[in-house]
């Protein structure tokens, strides 16, 4: 009985590891691997997490875009950087379905 609950202790923590690390849907959950600024004075993004299983298409370099004419550019992409120095996860949501867009962010303590 003791190994078995030592076996299910360690693959829940194997997998809850990785959970924390995900995209799906219009979802990305996970902290931020690169951040640039492009030609276009867009912001592109990668997480930790697989953003090819998103709704949408992130290319091949597997970004997200914060489109510079956001009405919310300025606080997101503060969020963004915040997030990337400190290392913490973050919450993207995205929208688009040729691009992935940067809907909004959410940063939980």
């Amino acid at each position: 009985m003791k190994k078995l609950l030592k076996t299910i202790l360690f693959v829940t923590a194997i997998t809850s590891g990785s959970a924390l690390a995900d995209c799906s849907g219009n979802n990305c959950i996970g902290t931020i691997t690169r951040l640039f600024i492009t030609s276009t004075g867009n912001v592109s993004v990668r997480t930790s997490g697989d953003e090819s299983q998103l709704n949408c298409d992130a290319g091949t370099g597997s970004y997200l875009t914060l489109d510079k004419n956001h009405p919310g550019f300025n606080p997101i992409y503060s969020l963004l950087l915040t997030a990337h120095t400190t290392e913490q996860q973050i919450w993207i949501r995205t929208g688009g379905t040729d691009s992935c867009f940067v809907s909004y962010v959410v940063w939980d303590k």
